[in-house]
């Protein structure tokens, strides 16, 4: 599918400070065997998101089969059946959620990967979507449908900018404006709504792992605190309304242990409680059965996922999915509380949907569609390994090798997550398995301050343990150079985001470790950074970085902006030019400083993404062109 303006490239040729980033195609044309293979691995689709019709017979799920996420229905008793596409749209959409009477989806999508999603219904049966939320541009959070309330959806949405939020609630048939029900200055979101559409549940978000749980009266405004019960740091993971009133909260409880706790909802008296495994584990999803017996939790164990169900009225667990080792997440219970939708995916297999039998755990694939050109990839072999820390700390690390001959020596891209709490998981990557398939072996090491791991571990980059990561990422890319299938000669470093930070950062201090480096959407200056960014994310980093206010000197000290001088090595740079939260101009300083230098730059712009890579040309051209500035850059051994 086409996503309105075309990519757009830019090259960086040395030329004056003073001089704007010129906007220019690449001179070579691609090559065609490089773009085929970057368009096979797209083609090798993935469905995500699945929700079961009323009656069970058919799943509606997201998949990108034609390049952007749209709508699809599918035969539940058939999973060779063709898929039909619902609707037609110009975004992306990743899922839809039904109304109570089963009749309508409910969706979102933004423009562009602006992070500013409408709200739309559409009826199952098709039809136009018809949009709820009246144009206004804000940040929205999920979309909420309480069984008692059929004609209302209750999400929340703020400012971009802010972090002050409010609870909305909007008519499903468009016949009012969408009413503000409650507003918030401190950062949070809504969680969920109690079914009689009367409570909410509320978090206040400080950091990732600093946060409460609220419950509001709607009709009242009024707030109550419920956990934790005192003034201690804690992560709330995710909250809801059980069949019988209860909250059901999952957290880490301040300490080593993830924990679902039953509270009374008047006093937040702890009624019964879940002791996760493995005890470091986030629960970064659950879902509670309006009308069953259980409730549904990913673990998140950072670097692989579980699902687990446990019992309702008394927490007790049931059983655990048997799925392979892997990254996934759920979907929604079905209307009669017996199954389940997932979605999964392993380093070799794409993202498909499951469905799980509540009674007993057992997964079976929704969908059994051939993807011909998984058949043509290099066989890859997956392994996790940690890493010593100079300080004895476990560093848990991905490691990806394609199928090579005996005592060969591959080139090597380390790729750094962002976040920085989020995770390398053992799931599918698209970039991945295409740089895989061209040799290189791919590694992914989870440095401290990464999530999953515990709480210790996650907060232990903060402020200026910072510097502590830093060396995380000289002791992993040194291993990995040590190893008997690694060319240290040509390794390579990535990262996303805060990944692409490190990125820079890595280039600065441990340079001649590397060949080259890739930085994608990656944060180049702290202080501009937190002055554009969303609220949202800017009241995180205040904790996790500094507050430019109070630490300007020591963001200063770590912003490569400041230290680009210290870069030697070539960089390809990638930029959404609708990015919301690392605002573009964040690439186009460090393009700019680079090139002013005559260091070997390469900077493509997509000018219909965001925070990502979500069409199929952005992912092919970006493929094709790295590939080459990699050949051309590392491509032979470094004079010793």
């Amino acid at each position: 599918m086409k996503r309105g303006l075309p990519v757009v490239v830019l090259v960086l040729a040395a030329c004056r400070a003073a001089s704007p980033v010129v906007l220019a195609r690449d001179p070579a044309p691609p090559q065609p065997d490089l773009a085929a293979q970057a368009a096979g691995i797209a083609d090798a689709f993935s469905n995500v998101n699945a929700t079961l019709t009323r009656d069970g017979s058919q799943v509606v799920f997201a998949s990108n089969r034609e390049g952007s996420y749209a709508l699809y229905v599918a035969d539940v008793a058939d999973p060779a059946s063709p898929a039909r596409k619902l609707l037609a749209w110009p975004q992306p959409i990743e899922g839809a959620s039904l109304t109570g009477d089963g009749k309508a989806l409910v969706f979102t999508a933004d423009a562009g990967g602006n992070e500013l999603p409408l709200l739309y219904r559409m009826a199952l049966a098709g039809g136009a979507p018809v949009e709820l939320t009246g144009g206004q541009q804000l940040a929205r959070d999920g979309v909420i449908l309480p069984a008692e309330r059929p004609g209302s959806v209750y999400y929340s949405a703020r400012d971009p900018a802010a972090t002050a939020w409010a609870i909305y609630e909007a008519r499903l048939d468009a016949s009012q404006p969408p009413h503000e029900l409650y507003r918030e200055p401190s950062n949070g979101l809504l969680l969920d709504v109690r079914r009689d559409g009367k409570v909410g549940l509320i978090q206040h978000f400080r950091t990732w792992s600093d946060r409460m749980l609220l419950s509001v009266d709607l009709e009242r405004r009024s707030t109550k605190r419920l956990y934790p019960p005192t003034d201690r740091e804690t992560s709330i993971y995710a909250a809801g309304f059980a069949a019988d009133g209860r909250v059901i909260v999952a957290t880490d409880g301040g300490a080593e242990q993830a924990l679902v706790l039953a509270l009374d909802p008047a006093t937040g008296r702890e009624l019964a409680q879940y002791a996760a495994k493995p005890a470091t584990a986030r629960i970064d999803g659950m879902v509670i059965a309006p009308r069953g017996d259980v409730i549904a939790l990913t673990l998140d164990a950072g670097n692989h996922t579980v699902i687990e169900l446990v019992e309702q009225a008394t927490l007790e667990p049931r059983c655990r999915a048997a799925l392979p080792l892997g990254a996934g997440s759920l979907g929604e219970l079905s209307h009669d509380g017996k199954q389940l939708t997932v979605t999964w995916s392993t380093p070799a297999v794409p993202n498909d949907i499951f469905v799980i039998e509540v009674a007993t755990c057992k997964a079976t694939p929704l969908r059994r569609e051939v993807r011909p050109s998984l058949a043509e990839l290099v066989p890859i072999a997956s392994q996790i390994v940690d890493i010593p820390a100079f300080d004895g700390l476990a560093l848990p690390t991905n490691v990806h090798l394609p199928r090579h001959p005996a005592g060969a020596r591959l080139p090597v891209i380390v790729r750094y997550h962002g976040g920085p709490a989020g995770s390398a998981t053992m799931g599918w990557q698209r970039l991945a398995r295409f740089f895989l398939d061209q040799g290189y072996a791919w590694v992914e090491p989870n440095v401290r301050g990464s999530g999953g791991f515990g709480r210790a571990f996650e907060q232990a980059d903060n402020g200026e343990r910072r510097l502590d990561a830093f060396h995380d990422l000289e002791t992993t890319a040194q291993w990995v150079a040590a190893q008997p299938w690694a060319d240290r000669e040509r390794m390579i470093v990535l990262g996303e985001s805060y990944g692409g930070y490190a990125v820079l950062m890595t280039l600065i201090k441990h340079g001649a470790l590397w060949r080259a480096g890739v930085d994608l959407f990656g944060v180049t200056d702290l202080s501009t950074f937190l002055g554009t960014t969303t609220g949202r994310v800017r009241a995180n980093y205040l904790v996790e970085l500094g507050d430019p206010a109070r630490d300007a000197a020591f963001l200063q000290s770590i912003s490569p902006l400041a230290q680009v001088a210290q870069i030697a090595d070539p960089l390809f740079v990638y930029a959404g030019a609708n990015d919301p939260r690392v605002p573009r101009s964040q690439s186009d300083a460090i393009a700019a400083a680079l090139r002013d230098r005559r260091i070997p730059v390469e900077y493509m712009v997509a000018a219909d993404e965001g925070h990502g890579i979500e069409a199929k040309e952005t992912f092919v051209e970006l493929c094709t062109r790295l590939a080459r500035f990699l050949a051309q850059h590392a491509g032979s051994a470094r004079p010793r």
